[in-house]
């Protein structure tokens, strides 16, 4: 009834529309399980019925969220989950994709900071269609910054 994560985990929640942000999502899963978290769990959104979403929402601390740019706003499907998850307290991270104009990593970092009981992690990681080498170390360090919360 408080809302509180059952255990220490991160689920990672993506949608991708090509594979790249599907991509940056298990990259980071690896980067995680390397840094000693055991308790991971990835959901594709798109595939993934809402009731698995939100029992695992339930279920661990850190959420990471994974989403391309869609029309200039949040892929359809992940705003819809965005809505779902307002009432619980987590710890939040965000990745975000978009080819010319990457603009979810914003907006989902908007909509979090809207809601009263999330804590977002600052650290975000934002590409442009796909990850690039360059990229490897901000998610690096994020996957370092969560690591250390979850052990």
């Amino acid at each position: 009834s408080r809302y509180e994560p059952e255990e220490k985990g991160v689920m990672i929640a993506y949608a991708s529309m090509y594979g790249n942000t599907e991509n940056m999502a298990e990259i980071l899963a690896v980067m995680l399980a390397e840094a000693g978290v055991k308790n991971i769990h990835m959901h594709n959104i798109s595939k993934t019925h809402v009731s698995e979403l939100i029992s695992d929402s339930f279920k661990y601390s850190h959420i990471v969220l994974a989403s391309p740019t869609y029309n200039n706003g949040i892929y359809p499907l992940m705003d819809n989950y965005l809505e779902d998850m307002k009432a619980l307290s987590r710890t939040i991270a965000v990745l975000g994709n978009g080819s010319w104009a990457p603009q979810a990593t914003k907006l989902i970092s908007a909509k979090i900071k809207e809601m009263k009981n999330m804590r977002l992690l600052e650290a975000s990681v934002t590409i442009k269609s796909s990850l690039k080498e360059a990229q490897l170390e901000e998610l690096n360090s994020l996957s370092r910054q969560i690591a250390e919360e979850v052990l």
